[in-house]
């Protein structure tokens, strides 16, 4: 089949310590040539762009060149890897104390913010304090068992936890809202959300650059805008161990799919109970379709914990 190219990638963290999965994602289409394509590292990961077609009055190296440093933005301002980045500003900044948002950390918090009320506080993004004391758990004991721990994190651990810890405020003085904190210890963590992000601001600015179909990928999070041809619509494959042959799926403009499962050994932690499990690393993968990839990558987060049943309380 003309167009085809398929390609293998690490689908990153979701709601745990780590989550991740092989995956295999091909796209197709019926031109005679090879679809314009560029890919590269970008947030831990990779991402891999498909065009329609050329758009007009630019080089795909100059492309290529405005999406990384996209991504490099992106990164400076949600990335918890980088002491530089807003969200370690936050994470580092004292209790009470108004840390200045950037665009990027404004619109993650406030779609994180919407998602919270939707998955009924399943997906949370002030989960990282009871990421680093499961962590610390692990650190201590060795490597987490197949079984699931039925123990809860400790109270003053809990508390750190929940939107309500964390208040916003504006003024007509700056475009962007400051964020603080209840207590120090308060943190986020953004890696349920910032890739399926990422997706919609690559293919957003494909879109200001001219281009009427492409399709995105980074990190396991997809979103289709436009036709590859007027007669289909993009496809794309997903491969996992319990999927042989790949399954075929297909994505209408402005379609995004997120999925998500488990190696053998990580976590899924509740960020309502404090509670962990450790998943099958056979388990069927969650698939999310939605209108954007952070919604699909927050949704499919939270959609994890009910297809684990330790992670609730007994």
């Amino acid at each position: 089949m003309g167009g085809r190219s398929i390609y293998t990638l690490m689908k990153p963290s979701v709601v745990s310590l780590c989550f991740c999965s092989f995956i295999v994602f091909g796209t197709y289409g019926d031109a005679r040539e090879p679809l314009p394509t560029f890919a590269g590292p970008a947030m831990g990961t990779t991402y891999r762009v498909t065009l329609k077609a050329p758009i007009q009055n630019k080089s795909l190296g100059n492309i290529h060149r405005e999406i990384d440093q996209l991504l490099q933005q992106i990164d400076l301002s949600l990335s918890t890897w980088r002491d530089d980045s807003s969200v370690s500003r936050l994470n580092h900044a004292p209790a009470h104390t108004p840390v200045q948002l950037d665009r990027h950390l404004t619109a993650v918090f406030y779609i994180a913010q919407n998602l919270h009320r939707r998955t009924e506080g399943r997906f949370d993004i002030t989960v990282a304090p009871l990421i680093q004391w499961w962590r610390h758990i692990d650190t201590t004991h060795g490597s987490p068992s197949t079984e699931a721990h039925l123990s809860a994190a400790p109270s003053e651990i809990m508390k750190l936890v929940g939107f309500s810890n964390l208040q916003v405020t504006t003024s007509s003085d700056s475009e962007y809202p400051h964020l603080q904190k209840a207590y120090a210890a308060v943190a986020i963590d953004l890696s349920g959300i910032g890739a399926g992000y990422a997706v919609d601001q690559i293919g957003n600015h494909l879109e200001s650059l001219g281009s009427t179909a492409h399709l995105v990928e980074l990190g396991g999070e997809v979103r289709a805008w436009g036709r590859p041809n007027p007669s289909e619509n993009w496809q794309v494959a997903l491969r996992s161990r319990k999927t042989k042959p790949p399954e075929i799926i297909s994505l209408h403009h402005g379609q995004a799919l997120a999925v998500s499962t488990s190696l053998r050994g990580k976590r899924v932690i509740n960020p309502l109970t404090g509670r962990s499990a450790v998943v099958s690393p056979y388990a069927t993968p969650v698939v999310v379709y939605a209108q954007t990839c952070a919604e699909a990558d927050g949704l499919a987060t939270a959609k994890v914990l009910n297809t684990v049943q330790d992670a609730t309380p007994k």
